[in-house]
């Protein structure tokens, strides 16, 4: 008998799907769940429940979903994602034992819940006709013109269309050229500002796609946490690329992103030198971390750090990286800005 402590750890796809959706679509009132309580006993499966409050979605919602998701009445919507394999039999019938038995645990109305297959591989059209899907008027869209199954929907990654609102699902599309476009769009600032953390996610994610481990790290298996942490010093990586040489020698530690003034005060003995090479450092580190997080900075920003103090540059330097606006790293009293 095998050791299920040395098998392979499988990746768990839909918890990767989940960590790159969670945080804008919970930002916004929708719920995500990866831990579906279908039945009490219940077989694993790739399943994500978004929960809606409210009657409709509102277009803030409609934002960080994609079409065929955003085009729904109902409040509760059961996804089944695959990653590695496309449209089959096994994975069709899963999903709708998935759907009846969470529509009658929850007691739900029949428009209250749609159940979706959401492919990264796109399969042979002629199989979605034998299963009897075809389009809608959204690309990459397919609904059931089997009235039974009109409450299934499938969506194809890489048919949907090149539009914000379609970016953080199409990152798993297997066509290169479509997730590349969709973390295009995401690093182009075509969203709203995130947290540091799910920047970070997005630069994990997209280092592994880059480097095709996807496909590769099967039998290790990939986890929200190693997506998480390489991410974090793919971010870091691309802040110090940025920087000149000479400010990089100034760093006394990349994960702090700090200035070595202070040291090479000391060393050269010139206290004021040290003092005000440090200001001009932490000045262009923080102008630095804001351009790269929020773009252009307007003039009433860049007057409020040329007059601050080094320590203030220091804290809002440590605040930019969870800010979500200006006003979150320099108080609410900053006029004309976001």
């Amino acid at each position: 008998m095998a050791d299920p402590l040395n098998e392979p750890r499988k990746t768990q796809w839909h918890r990767l799907l989940a960590q790159v959706v969670e945080e804008p679509l919970t930002t916004v009132n929708i719920a995500v769940q990866t831990e579906v309580d279908v039945t009490s006993a219940s077989p694993k499966a790739d399943i994500i429940l978004l929960r809606r409050e409210g009657d409709n979605w509102t277009e803030e919602q409609k934002t960080w979903l994609a079409d065929g998701l955003r085009d729904t009445s109902a409040k509760d919507l059961l996804i089944e994602f695959k990653f590695t394999e496309s449209l089959t039999n096994r994975a069709y019938r899963q999903l709708l034992v998935y759907d009846h038995l969470y529509q009658e645990k929850q007691q739900l109305q029949r428009g209250d819940l749609t159940s979706f297959l959401l492919l990264a591989k796109t399969p042979e059209t002629d199989i979605l006709e034998r299963h009897g899907f075809v389009p809608t008027d959204k690309a990459g869209v397919y609904a059931s013109r089997i009235e039974l199954f009109d409450a299934i929907r499938i969506i194809l990654l890489n048919e949907l269309a090149p539009v914000p609102h379609n970016a953080i699902w199409k990152c798993f599309a297997s066509r290169k050229q479509e997730w590349q476009k969709a973390f295009d769009c995401i690093h182009q600032r075509c969203l709203p500002t995130t947290s540091a953390e799910h920047e970070h996610v997005i630069f994990g994610l997209r280092k592994i796609r880059m480097e095709g481990t996807m496909k590769n790290m099967e039998p290790i298996g990939l986890t929200p946490e190693y997506v998480l942490d390489l991410g974090r010093r793919e971010w870091l990586a691309a802040m110090m690329r940025s920087m000149p040489r000479e400010e990089l020698l100034k760093m006394p530690e990349a994960a702090d992103i700090r200035l070595e003034g202070e040291q090479k005060g000391r060393r050269e003995g010139e206290q004021k030198g040290r003092r005000e090479g440090e200001q001009k450092g932490k000045v262009k580190i923080l102008v630095r971390l804001l351009t790269r997080r929020f773009g252009a900075l307007p003039a009433a920003i860049l007057e409020k750090i040329a007059a601050a103090d080094s320590d203030t540059l220091e804290r809002w330097s440590e605040q930019v990286l969870d800010a979500r606006s200006f006003a979150e790293v320099f108080g609410l009293d900053v006029a004309g800005t976001h």
